[in-house]
C-alpha cells in the first residue's frame, strides 16, 4: 500500500506547489512572472486538470478510498486494544494509534487542500478582468479536487466525518464490550 502509494506525495506537493505559482497577489515567487499571463496560464491549468484526471484513474477506484477505510479500522481496533490491555502492548498500540491518526489526518488534509487551492487560483484569476477569452475559459474552469471512489472528493469536511467516524466507532465497540460483561 505504501510503495503504491508514495509517488503520490510527490505528486500532491507538486501540484500545490504549482498552485501556489499560478496564484495572483503573492509578494513573492520561485518562478518567472512569464507563467502568469493569460495564455500560459490557460495551458498551464488545463495540463494540471489533465494530469490530475490522469492520477485520479490510478489512486481513486482503489487506492485512496481503502487506504481510509482500512487504516480507519486498523485505529479503531488499536484505540480498542489500548483502552482495553495493559502493559507493552497497550504502549504499541497507543503509538499505534497516534502515528495512524497523524497520517490519516496529516494526508487527507493536504489532498483537501488541492481543492481549496485551486478555487483560490480560480477566484484571485477571475477577479482580474482581463480579456473575454480568460473570462470565458475561466467559467469553464472546475477546482482540481482529489476523489475518492466515484463517491464523494477529499475536503476538509472528510477529515471531520473521518475523525467522528473513528471516534464513534471506538466508543461503540467499547460499550459494546461493556453491555457483553454485564449479562
Amino acid at each position: 500500500m505504501f510503495l503504491y502509494g508514495s509517488p503520490a506525495l510527490d505528486y500532491v506537493f507538486a501540484m500545490l506547489e504549482i498552485m501556489n505559482e499560478l496564484d495572483l497577489g503573492r509578494k513573492t515567487y520561485k518562478t518567472s512572472g512569464r507563467i502568469r499571463t493569460p495564455s500560459n496560464f490557460m495551458k498551464l491549468y488545463r495540463e494540471l486538470q489533465i494530469l490530475n484526471v490522469n492520477a485520479m484513474n490510478i489512486y481513486a477506484p482503489v487506492v485512496l478510498p481503502t487506504v481510509q477505510w482500512l487504516f480507519s479500522l486498523w485505529v479503531v481496533f488499536c484505540s480498542y486494544g489500548f483502552l482495553k490491555l495493559s502493559g507493552l502492548f497497550a504502549f504499541t498500540t497507543c503509538v499505534c494509534v497516534v502515528g495512524l491518526l497523524l497520517f490519516l489526518v496529516v494526508l487527507f488534509t493536504i489532498l483537501a487542500e488541492m481543492e481549496v487551492r485551486s478555487r483560490t487560483v480560480l477566484t484571485n484569476w477571475a477577479g482580474q478582468g482581463q480579456s473575454k477569452i480568460l473570462e470565458k475559459y475561466l467559467r469553464s474552469c472546475k477546482s482540481i479536487r482529489v476523489t475518492m471512489g466515484t463517491f464523494y472528493y477529499a475536503d476538509h469536511g472528510m477529515v471531520l466525518t473521518m475523525l467522528s467516524f473513528i471516534t464513534e466507532s471506538t466508543v461503540n465497540l467499547l460499550v459494546l464490550k461493556i453491555c457483553e460483561s454485564c449479562h
